[in-house]
């Protein structure tokens, strides 16, 4: 497959994802990560990338803090809604954007950053190992690594309760993909751990995002009831067992000075 590239889909996307529960509770989940284990061990103000960031809603976030934001994405329409958000949210001139594959970042844009955002792309991605392996050049030493994919032991999960037992294995990988804007693959979690790890990295941080939300058998509580799901959300996500069947896995990595 090739990579997806959202332009058709960028209205579907932040209504069906980014104002939905599900993406509340993600970027609920992510800023915790960040504000409290990543961006204390980084200089205040400096300059980040977000690489296949989108529409960018959690790293106009940073802006909003004082960050200088490059914000790459194969997406034009996308970036353009994030230059859109970020001129309503008053952040515009820390806002830059470039509409290039992440995989252009080798080449065309080999500037170093303290802290590089990758969350929810290699999902889409043909090579998606190969690509993130490819982002490391551009973590400054002593930088870090802020990586979010979907959990394949989570698309395992969701499955099994939901009595999905044709939908397991080789089927759940490459069956018929019934709904356009889930993932078709994700991605073993120490399987990745150990990829980065070989390649200098060092993991400093592994949570679970949604390790609740997407199980509950009352699917009425993901809106009704989202501030307390939230808190536990917060709560749980760090958990051994739990965190290791969230939906989407967020990794914080280090690269040695």
């Amino acid at each position: 497959m090739a990579d997806v590239n959202f332009d058709t889909r960028a209205d579907k996307f932040a209504r069906n994802i980014y104002d939905s529960s599900k993406g509340k509770l993600r970027q609920a989940v992510v800023m915790r990560e960040l504000l409290e284990h990543a961006l204390p061990k980084i200089p205040k103000g400096c300059s980040l990338l977000d690489a296949g960031g989108g529409q960018g809603q959690l790293s106009l976030q940073l802006a909003a803090m004082g960050h200088d934001i490059t914000l790459c994405d194969l997406s034009a329409n996308m970036l353009a809604i994030a230059k859109t958000n970020a001129e309503q949210s008053g952040v515009a001139e820390r806002l830059t954007t470039l509409n290039l594959p992440i995989q252009a970042l080798a080449t065309e844009h080999q500037q170093q950053y303290p802290l590089v955002l990758c969350h929810a792309v290699m999902e889409w991605l043909e090579h998606p190992q190969q690509t993130i392996l490819e982002l490391i050049p551009r973590i400054a030493p002593g930088g870090m690594l802020s990586l979010m994919f979907f959990n394949y032991r989570g698309m395992e999960m969701h499955n099994l309760v939901c009595g999905n037992f044709d939908n397991l294995g080789h089927a759940m990988v490459h069956g018929k993909k019934k709904v356009k804007l889930a993932p078709k693959h994700g991605f073993d979690n120490q399987e990745i751990i150990h990829l980065l790890q070989q390649a200098g990295l060092v993991l400093e941080r592994q949570v679970g995002v949604r390790v609740i939300h997407d199980y509950l058998r009352d699917k009425s509580m993901q809106e009704n009831r989202l501030e307390e799901l939230t808190q536990l959300e917060l709560l749980y996500c760090d958990q051994p067992v739990f965190r290791d069947l969230g939906r989407y896995t967020h990794l914080l990595l280090k690269k040695p000075a």
